[in-house]
């Protein structure tokens, strides 16, 4: 095992971290399988239960409203209890989804769908609010946005296998009962992987490591005793202004990226009509470039750098670049320059998730990780739910092109916020500030 400088007796890094981390990413894979698991093949869904694009649509919507309505009390259970509760609920939830979802393989059964679709949304709010929790109570403070990246990866690529798998399990047919068949499969299949990833966190998961592996961690755990009241936490990151300009400027930014997530389909099928295999893919390549490679990149650059401020707005300014190249080439129907267009965009923008993640929990120290995570993912769910909203009122009301210059401006509208956040960055000061500390203490002994 790996030790950190300081005093060695407080400060230790453990290898089972990265069990840990892997576990963590497992159970995240198969609950973010289930968001765009039925809006990625929104016309077949919408002609086997006979329903409005409305309510496919609210497949992936009932993700972002579940967090809206349970990320604070969730926030304080998580707080309240341990990691691993926290995980064992979350894969149990998921799985208690998939094995709903089981039986919805009839035209008349829509509601079960969105019954399983809200379990697993629910079981989602906690793993949204923990990998910035994991990362800093297992990790040091040199790998901490690396590992926070690493936990979002493990989103992202649940999120890309949901947009991939399902194109080529529920297929375009005439004959009903095959797209039913194919709908029970994928159901089937879900279940069984969301089963063992339960059982593996039960017996292989650990709550927390015997040391802390940061000054910062230390000096929380130091301070355990006198904690404020969970809601106090809140109202001070209210006054935050720092912490408030990210809500508005990343929060806004990435609710645009969700709501693309979701509005995928109906987008590439205006301009490639029968591309429903295309989308899948699309959305799977968008989502590892960016969810995966680019989150791990920027980490990587944020641990090494910490320029948050200049590298959050490096990352927005290529993503709004990208788009307007990426919606180019929709409008002139290049089919094939799109299936590299829209990663690149998604290269961007995926990753200001974790740099956003980063930069709230900086500026917000010592305040604990889940509850400022959480508020901040509320700001982007609830985002993107009136994004989703209001872009497809305007896909109706005026047409694609207008809504997609409405998206460009709202897009640097959101650079020139993050303009005005401070680069002070708190959980860096208490991690440098302590090892100075401990330096000056050494040489004096």
């Amino acid at each position: 095992m790996d030790r950190e400088n300081g005093d060695k007796s407080e400060i230790q890094v453990y290898t089972y971290r990265w069990i840990i981390l892997c576990l963590f990413c497992l159970c995240n894979v198969i609950n973010f399988m289930q968001f765009l698991q039925f809006t990625i093949v929104g016309n077949v869904i919408q002609r086997y239960y006979n329903v409005e694009l409305a309510l496919v649509d609210a497949t992936g919507l009932i993700f972002f409203v579940t967090f809206l309505l349970f990320f604070l009390p969730i926030s304080y259970l998580i707080e309240k209890f341990n990691l691993k509760v926290t995980l064992i609920t979350s894969a149990s939830l998921t799985a208690a989804g998939n094995l709903v979802k089981l039986f919805c393989n009839e035209p008349d059964r829509f509601y079960l769908v969105l019954i399983g679709q809200a379990l697993c949304g629910t079981a989602q709010v906690y793993l949204l609010s923990t990998p910035s929790k994991l990362a800093s109570l297992w990790f040091g403070a040199e790998e901490v946005s690396t590992a926070c990246a690493i936990g979002v990866l493990g989103a992202q690529l649940g999120a890309a296998l949901g947009a991939v798998f399902p194109p080529f399990l529920v297929k375009s047919n005439e004959n009903i009962s095959e797209i039913g068949e194919g709908i029970r499969l994928m159901a089937l299949y879900y279940f069984i992987v969301s089963a063992v990833v339960l059982v593996l966190i039960v017996f292989c998961f650990r709550a927390r490591p015997q040391l802390p592996p940061s000054q910062s961690q230390l000096l929380l755990m130091e301070g355990t005793d006198n904690q404020e009241p969970f809601f106090k936490h809140c109202k001070e990151l209210m006054k935050n202004r720092d912490f408030i300009l990210i809500l508005l400027s990343l929060g806004i930014f990435n609710g645009i990226w969700n709501s693309f997530g979701i509005l995928i389909n109906t987008i590439y099928l205006k301009y490639f009509p029968n591309g429903e295999t295309d989308v899948g893919i699309i959305t799977l390549c968008s989502i590892i470039s960016g969810g995966c490679i680019g989150s791990l990149i920027f980490g990587f650059i944020l641990d090494k750098t910490h320029k948050f401020k200049k590298t959050t707005i490096a990352a927005m300014l290529f993503s709004v670049v990208s788009y307007a190249v990426c919606i180019y080439m929709f409008i002139t129907k290049s089919r094939l320059v799109t299936f590299f267009t829209t990663p690149l965009f998604g290269f961007f923008i995926a990753s200001t998730l974790v740099i956003s993640v980063e930069y709230a929990l900086e500026v917000t120290y010592p305040i604990p990780e889940s509850i400022s995570c959480s508020i901040l993912n509320g700001a982007i769910f609830l985002s993107a739910i009136i994004c989703t909203l209001v872009f497809e009122a305007l896909f109706d009301a005026v047409d694609y092109i207008c809504t997609f210059v409405v998206i460009l401006v709202t897009m640097v509208v959101c650079i020139i916020l993050t303009y005005f956040i401070s680069s002070n960055l708190r959980r860096r000061d208490a991690n440098v500030g302590q090892s100075r500390n401990s330096s000056i203490a050494t040489l004096g002994d």
